[in-house]
């Protein structure tokens, strides 16, 4: 059964909806990821779609990010399975940002770590009524960075300021901070957030998105990153050491150049001793609570 279905709306705009079978939260394995290629090679051939909305089938989750018991296993850092997975996941997000129409992620709950980069690779983020919805890149807190494109993509997108706390620190923002920071396009107090998603993603103007993502960011704002990099130190860990560099020599970069430096950051991370400890200290506080 696959977790990622596509339907087509009446009005022209597709709906490709993440439903982890038998799970509370969506997770991004590699077999969801082989999901969401089989799901967007169709598309990209079919005629006639004014655009895409991206959802969740779950209350109050987009997407909670990786399976972090797959990384809390890992025997040692560089492992080729990550590669494999790293490389699968920033390929099927590529795919989002060749699709010849606009894309728009329709968050209404929890959108962290890879479900934000999910929704980072869309063209546009529109956010539900859900009090629950938050959005996040918390890996530096396992002891990690993104791996499939967020800390290149979100300084592209949202506030520098912003961007690089939520990077650094790991911790998440609500809705209408997203908005105050451009993280997001629009939020809507009520409503059912896929309609509304669905008549807003007709309206995104797709190569504008896509060329701000694609370039690298202008000197000034390289400058203006890096001080508010710099603000946010010292690191304190390894991930954020790592982190902290990545960021910065990523934002003068192509974006296939800069998440090729992000990845070499985040193999040389997983399978860490920090980040195993990090993780499981993290799964062992979930019991407790």
């Amino acid at each position: 059964m696959s977790t990622v279905t596509v339907t087509h709306r009446p009005d022209g705009v597709a709906v490709l909806t993440f439903d982890t079978p038998n799970s509370r939260a969506n997770i991004l394995s590699e077999g969801v990821w082989n999901d969401l290629r089989r799901a967007l090679m169709p598309l990209r051939m079919r005629a006639g779609l004014k655009g895409l909305v991206v959802a969740s089938a779950k209350p109050d989750v987009f997407i909670a990010g990786a399976d972090l018991k797959f990384f809390g296993a890992l025997p040692a850092p560089n492992s080729p399975a990550v590669a494999q997975l790293v490389k699968l996941g920033n390929s099927t997000l590529g795919m989002f940002e060749s699709l010849p129409f606009p894309t728009c992620a329709a968050i209404n709950g929890a959108a962290l770590g890879g479900g934000l980069e999910v929704a980072l690779a869309c063209d546009a983020r529109v956010c539900g009524p859900s009090p629950a919805t938050q959005l996040g890149l918390p890996e530096v807190k396992l002891g990690l960075i993104p791996g499939w494109g967020g800390s290149q993509r979100l300084p592209r997108v949202a506030e520098l300021k912003t961007a690089a706390r939520m990077l650094l620190t790991g911790d998440s923002v609500s809705a209408a901070d997203a908005l105050a920071a451009k993280l997001v396009d629009r939020t809507f107090a009520d409503g059912e957030v896929v309609d509304q998603a669905a008549a807003f993603v007709a309206t995104v103007e797709r190569e504008p998105a896509r060329r701000a993502k694609r370039e690298p960011l202008v000197l000034l704002e390289q400058d203006l990153l890096k001080d508010e990099v710099l603000a946010v130190g010292p690191a304190t860990s390894p991930a954020m050491q790592e982190l902290m560099t990545v960021i910065v020599r990523g934002s003068g970069q192509p974006l296939p150049d800069a998440v090729a430096i992000e990845s070499a950051a985040f193999l040389r991370l997983t399978g860490s001793d920090d980040s195993k400890a990090r993780i499981a200290a993290f799964f062992e506080s979930r019991k407790k609570s």
